[in-house]
């Protein structure tokens, strides 16, 4: 255990005296003030609405005068383009024939409020003929902080593991790799020892991003359960940049292949219908994303995260057999 200790200092030491390696702990942090300063301004957009072409054209033409007007054919097709990522109001009819506003309940108080507004106006002018109801279909946050906040975490955790990999990298240049042969220290506990540092750092990492985004209200515990089962695959990719990577330049071209991984999961589980999710199962970041943001948004149970972390822990699992032997072979 205390090897394993021993170990862990010194790569801490390490990515302390490393350029890269600290700004690769820090840059987490920039993006979490970066993306702070950036959800006010993105709160700032023209209303958009999503109408039932089948209503009356005196009705859409009164929409358009206050915002964008998208026609969709039916109330179904309206649901689904609330749900999409930006802010807009659906504006339908109800079973009772009564004028309604479908939000997905993470918009800002602009879009439900004028949508509010608008119907009210209607109401007014057709003698209280119409009503209005408003229909919450969902979340409470918007869509720029809880994607932006999951998203950022998912980086955090990846680049941890970039970290497990350029010290391994700094290992194999000094040579000292190979002593590892007649060390009374073992391959375990090598490999766990270069293992904390890739766990640690994107926990305490996502905890002050939390911090930083007012996202403190989440359930942390549920954070720092995905967080540690997502960390897995992190360390496994980590090991393999390091053992596949003679030094730092070609273990920043392998990083940037691995960011392609990462943008290509968190895209499609945000840009996908979810009927084509399945599209994305072999991700162990997709589950990871996809359980993270929930978090985020208090939408998700303790039995959706389970699953969650299972199908990130299968995923990883196939691909840690498949780099198995790469690892060992790099480490030996």
């Amino acid at each position: 255990m205390l090897r394993v200790i021993s170990i862990f200092k010194r790569d801490f030491k390490s990515s302390i005296r490393d350029n890269m390696l600290l700004y690769m702990m820090i840059v987490p942090l920039l993006l979490a003030l970066g993306l702070k300063l950036f959800i006010p301004s993105a709160n700032n957009l023209t209303v958009k609405f999503a109408i039932d072409k089948s209503l009356d054209k005196e009705v859409i033409e009164t929409f358009e005068k206050y915002g964008e007007v998208e026609l969709y054919d039916n109330k179904d097709k309206i649901i689904q383009r609330v749900n999409k990522m930006d802010d807009i109001a659906g504006i339908t009819l109800n079973e009772n024939g009564l004028l309604q506003a479908v939000i997905e309940g993470n918009e800002q108080k602009e879009t439900p409020g004028m949508a509010k507004m608008i119907i009210k106006n209607i109401n007014r002018n057709d003698k209280g003929d119409l009503n209005f109801i408003i229909s919450n279909i969902g979340y409470k946050m918007s869509p720029v902080a809880s994607i932006g906040s999951a998203s950022l975490i998912i980086v955090s955790i990846m680049l941890g593991g970039m970290i497990i990999g350029f010290n391994i990298i700094e290992e194999k240049e000094n040579n000292t790799l190979n002593a590892l042969t007649v060390s009374p220290m073992n391959r375990k506990e090598f490999i766990c020892g270069k293992s904390i540092i890739g766990i640690i750092i994107p926990i305490i990492q996502s905890l002050l991003m939390l911090w930083i985004l007012d996202l403190f209200h989440v359930n942390i515990f549920m954070i720092l359960v995905l967080i540690v089962s997502s960390s897995l695959i992190a360390i496994v990719l980590g090991f393999l940049i390091g053992v596949l990577s003679n030094n730092q330049i070609a273990g920043i071209a392998n990083m940037k292949g691995l960011m392609l991984l990462v943008s290509a999961s968190i895209l499609g589980a945000v840009l996908l219908d979810s009927s084509k999710h399945f599209l994305l199962y072999w991700s162990p970041l997709y589950w990871s994303f996809m359980g993270l943001h929930g978090a985020i948004l208090e939408i998700i149970t303790w039995s959706k995260v389970g699953i969650n972390v299972l199908g990130t822990l299968i995923t990883t699992n196939i691909i840690f057999l498949v780099a198995k032997k790469k690892i060992r072979k790099g480490l030996s």
